[in-house]
Formats: structure tokens, sequence, C-alpha cells
């Protein structure tokens, strides 16, 4: 563990408790850092010095644990950062799309403090190992050209010593020393490196080891004599090289560097970047080609990741902005200028504060900086100025970039503009209040009237009842707004839940004799079941719930069940009390497959005249606030659908 010390590990995981139980476990051995949603995780991530592990959850709200490992893998200063998932799921599929996103191991919640110790021990291990390697390839191109300045100089020594025959035998001694190291060296450098020699007819005289970078079936001996032309799929464009070699034996140039590519016998195109150069063998007294091809498919992997990645970022459909530590502009993509009016040339080496609407006090932006210059990322909303003097609203996120040393180089920002986001809170605060005071103030008075007509004792029955429907329409006008109001708190997150005991069985079976008229036009019947038998009448089954949101919620259900329903068909309301409450309503018919996937989305509805799609959406919404779960399958094998609802014990 010793040696691994001092390593760095960020912990992901929206869940606090889980996060200072793995602090706690690891802490002693590992420095600690932590994030509780992917963002932030990526933003650490991208932090200098980088995590050199990370234990990531899956199941996380916005972005879940797949897509922050599929991000990481994506983004070349983050790709080779170990990532250990961590779940409580168990199934094979969630494994394999772990490791398919780029995760290298897979820990099961809860996760024991011993295995996650050695996990995390044997990744760091494993990830310090591939460090080292990597640093070693990366020295591959000054050993090469390293051993090849030796090699000419051997050479060069060779010829001067067949002119001295005196020293001839401290000359072979040299040769043969420098052929075993170069042949050392080819060989640990196959997996990189193939060096060559061919006349100038591209009959190959000498190939290294790494010839099986090139797919084929021989051996260096073997490959000997064959034209270099005809041994692998070479594209169109490698074969193109008859200008090079013209070049070298015309002595235009010394040496010619160029890219070739060919179809690797696994299907995959692989890229070699050439160095060559014209020698002349003395023992064959012929003129030659001699080089080296350098494996260069990762390398260009990566650049066209690159290239990716800068075209995200020139494509999106936000304000990306980059500066100094001064907070001079250094970049602004397009959609900052479609959002702002300022080119980038006007902006770039200018201070952001062009922008600045002068609706903030000069306390926001103080606290703005003062968490930036601590390192930490500052996320908020902000109002900015267009160039045309028209004021606009932005979500931010800038985050500080820090060099090897811990010091600030850089400010990233990404802003989305949110002026329909606030349009519509505007517009949602009026509609509250419509309802709450011009609606319901003249409600008031619709619902006391009957009351006061009632005191007349000369009315006739039919008056009587008539009076009772103008004070029966108006509480249920007065639960209608009551209940859109409650809606929108829940949408807005204003909703205070305070469950009372409500009687199941007594709600739903006044809610089916509220249908009565519905059910008889649809040539339907309803049954109720508890545990799997009809209730006695006066049988009672508490839950924990909002009467009034568990009424409308169930109504809306029932509503849908029925108006789905085939003539003549039977709609089974279930409820089932185990170790856990869960109530289904079974009818005849299937949902359109275009709405399956969005049954419950807002304003989502086929093929229903007159749908608004509110009522699943409301349903979902209000089994929500009060802390349901709720779900629907239909099969087209059984024509039927199913929505049920699973109640927590109150």
């Amino acid at each position: 563990m010793s040696t691994l010390s001092g390593k760095s590990i960020l912990i992901v995981d929206d869940h606090i408790e889980n996060l200072n139980l793995l602090s706690s476990v690891l802490k002693a051995h590992y420095r600690i850092r932590v994030a509780t949603n992917g963002r932030d995780a990526f933003g650490l991530a991208l932090a200098t010095p980088s995590p050199d592990l990370i234990l990531l959850d899956i199941m996380m709200p916005d972005l879940d644990g797949y897509a922050v490992c599929a991000r990481l893998k994506a983004n070349p200063q983050t790709k080779e950062i170990p990532v250990i998932f961590m779940t409580a799921r168990t199934q094979t599929e969630d494994e394999a799309r772990g490791f398919a996103v780029g995760a290298i191991d897979y820990l099961t919640k809860p996760v024991h403090p011993q295995l996650l110790l050695a996990r995390v021990r044997a990744q760091l291990g494993l990830s310090e190992l591939l460090r080292k390697a990597r640093q070693q390839c990366q020295a591959t191109g000054e050993q090469v050209l390293q051993i090849t300045r030796e090699r000419d100089e051997h050479l060069a020594y060779s010829e001067h010593l067949t002119r001295e025959i005196f020293r001839r035998e401290s000359a072979e001694a040299a040769l043969r020393e420098s052929q075993a190291r170069f042949d050392r060296l080819t060989d640990r450098l196959k997996d990189q490196v193939i060096f060559f020699s061919h006349s100038l007819q591209g009959e190959l005289l000498y190939c290294s080891a790494g010839v099986q970078l090139l797919g084929i079936k021989l051996s260096p001996e073997q490959a000997i004599g064959q034209n270099w032309v005809s041994i692998v799929n070479w594209t169109p464009e490698s074969l193109q090289r008859s200008e090079y070699d013209r070049q070298l034996i015309a002595g235009e140039k010394q040496v010619i560097d160029f890219e070739i590519s060919f179809r690797h016998s696994d299907g995959t195109l692989r890229y070699f970047m050439v160095h060559e150069y014209l020698i002349h063998d003395y023992a064959r007294n012929i003129d030659l080609i001699e080089g080296i091809l350098v494996d260069i498919t990762a390398q260009k992997a990566q650049e066209a990741q690159l290239r990716t990645l800068v075209q995200a970022v020139e494509q999106a459909q936000a304000s990306i902005v980059i500066s100094d530590a001064e907070g001079i502009v250094l970049y602004v993509n397009p959609y900052f200028s479609e959002i702002t009016g300022y080119t980038k040339e006007e902006v770039i080496g200018n201070n952001p504060r062009v922008l600045k609407s002068g609706q903030h006090d000069a306390t926001f932006y103080e606290t703005m900086w003062k968490t930036l210059a601590s390192g930490q990322s500052w996320r908020g909303e902000i109002v900015n100025r267009k160039k045309d003097g028209s004021l606009f609203w932005e979500s931010a996120a800038i985050s500080p970039i820090v060099d090897a040393t811990g010091h600030i180089v850089n400010y990233v920002a990404v802003k989305e503009d949110i002026g329909d986001r606030k349009n519509l809170e505007r517009i949602k605060e009026d509609v509250e209040q419509i309802m709450r005071h011009d609606l319901k103030s003249p409600l008031n008075a619709i619902i006391g009237m009957p009351q006061v007509l009632e005191l007349d004792h000369n009315l006739t029955p039919i008056q009587r009842e008539m009076i009772g429907l103008i004070r029966e329409s108006g509480l249920n006008m007065l639960d209608m707004i009551n209940l859109s109001l409650d809606l929108f708190k829940i949408e807005t997150g204003r909703y205070q839940y305070q469950p009372q005991p409500v009687d199941l069985l007594a709600l739903l079976a006044r809610l089916i004799h509220t249908f009565e008229n519905k059910i008889t036009r649809k040539q339907v019947t309803i049954q109720l079941n508890f545990n799997g038998v009809c209730p006695p009448q006066q049988m009672q089954f508490f839950i924990a719930a909002d009467e009034r949101l568990l009424f409308s919620m169930l109504s809306n259900l029932l509503i849908n069940a029925i108006e789905a329903s085939n003539s003549g068909t039977s709609i089974a309301v279930n409820l089932e009390h185990q170790q856990q409450t869960i109530l289904t309503i079974c009818n005849s018919g299937t949902v359109p497959v275009a709405v399956r996937t969005d049954f419950f989305e807002k304003y989502k509805t086929y093929g229903k005249q007159g749908g608004t799609g509110l009522g699943t959406y409301s349903a979902k919404l209000m089994a929500d606030a009060m802390g349901f779960k709720i779900g629907m399958e239909t099969s087209d094998i059984e024509h039927s659908t199913q929505v049920w609802l699973h109640i927590p014990l109150g």
C-alpha cells in the first residue's frame, strides 16, 4: 500500500451517507475528493491534478454513471483515469454495459471495506504500471532516432575499418555488439516499430520482429525477398509513393517522412508514419532504402477524438467562453455570438464585463469571484446585456482550470439561455394569481348564495334540487381550482405533502359510484377485489395519503381505463396487501406504440379526440408527490393494459 499512498481517489455518489462511508474506509490510505452528481464529477476529473481513480455510482439524477463514464473516456484528458462502478444492480447486462463504456471493475453495494480496499489497491497498481508503460512509449521516438544514428555511425565505422585491416578484429566486435543492441531494441519495440530496408525495386532485404504489426503470417526471415507492395492490403493512396523514392534517389531529399495505411487482417484500418532514407550497401555494392515504420493508429484515433471535441464545442447550443487567469477572453464559440450579438473579434482580448447588465449588485460578483479564486466552480443564474442593449437570462457554470502547480491559468464558462424558462415562470405566477384571487373570490359568492336561498321556506322540491346542484357545482369548481393550485405547487417544488389516514376501499367504491353513468354508456363492468376476493361492504383499509390528490389521481386512471376498454369487457381493480401494498387497474385494449415509452409525459396523447395528454401526467405528478411508485404495462398478445401503484406503508 505504501507505494500507492498519496494517490487521489474521486468518489461520485448522490447519497451523502455513501460518500461518508466510502471516504472513511479510504481516507487513511488515499487523498479523497467527492462529488454528488455527474457534472461535478466530470469537472473534478478535468481539474489538475486529476484523480488517479474514480469510484462512480451508476444510479444518479441528471447524468447517470454510464453517461459520466462515457464522457470521461471520450475526453483525451480523462480517458486514462480508471473507473470502478458501484451499484446495487447485479444483472449481467448491467455489468456488461459498464465495461462497454470503459469501466475497469464493478463493485456491488453494499461494499465490503476489505474488498473495496483490495480492488482499489489492485486497480491503482495496474494503473501505475500502465502509466509507466505509456511514458516508455512516449520516449520510443527519441530512442529510435538515437539507435538509427548509432547504426549509421557504426556502419560508417565499419566501412572505415575495411580500409584499416589491422583494426578489423576490434571493429567486428563493436559491430557485433551494436547488432546485438539493435536486435534487442527491435525486439522490445516490436509492438510499435518496424525497422526495414529494401532494394530500389521494393524487395525486402531486412525487416525487424515488428513485422507482426502488419497482421501477416510471416516471420521476419520469411518476409525477406518479398516485395513490400504485395505483403499487405495497402490503401491506394499508400501505393503512390514512387515520388518519394524518386526524391531520395535523385538526392533532392536526405530523409523522407510520410504516412501510409493498410487494411489489417482483422478488418481495421491501421496507420504508420514512415521515416526513410537512401544508403549505399558496400557489401552488396547497391543503393537501398532504409528506415522505420512507427504505428500511429492510436495517435490518429486521439486526433479524431480531439477534432470531435472541438466540433462539439463549436456546434454546442450553449455559450462557451474561455478566458485567462485575469479574465481576458481567449475564445468564444459561435453560439455565444448568436446569443449576444458580439462577434468573436469584438470580445477576444476584452473582459467579459462588456456583457454586464447592471442588474446585479457588487456582492453578487464578489461572491462569484471569491468562489472561483478558491478553486471551486460557480453556478448560478445571471442577467447579461446583449450588444443591442437588450437584457437576457443565462444559467452559467464557470470553472477554474489549474496547472500542474495548482495555479489557476484559465476559466471556462458554459452558459445556457434561460429566457424562455424565466418567461414561463412569470406566466405561471400570473396564472396562480388568477386562480387564487380572480377566480376564487367570485366563486365564494356562488358557493355562499345557495345557503341564503335555502332559508326561503317557500321553495319547491325542484327549486331546492337546482340550488343544491348550484352549490355542488361550485364546490366541485373550488376543488378543481385547489387541485390546480396543488399541481402547480408540485411542479414548482413548493407543495407541502401532509398525509392523512384515507380509507382506500371506501374511496375506490365512491369513485366507481361516481362513474356509474360513464360505465353504463360504455357497456363495461368494474370488479373491485381485495387480495383476490370481493371485499365486504363494511370493510376498511387505510393508507397514508392526501385524499384530494388520491381521489383525483385514481379518477384520472379509472377514466382512462373506462375510455380505453372495449364494450362488453370488465375492468379489474385489484388491491393486494402482503409485504407491500399494490393497486392495479387492468382493462382491455393496448396503449398505442407511439406513446408507450412516454405514457406519463406531459401533453403526450395519440388518437384520442379531445385528449390533452395531461391525465396520466398529472397522475404521475400526484403519485410522486405522495411517494407512490406508478407504472404501466401493455400486452399486444393479451390485448390488455395494466397501470400499477406501489403504495408505501403508512
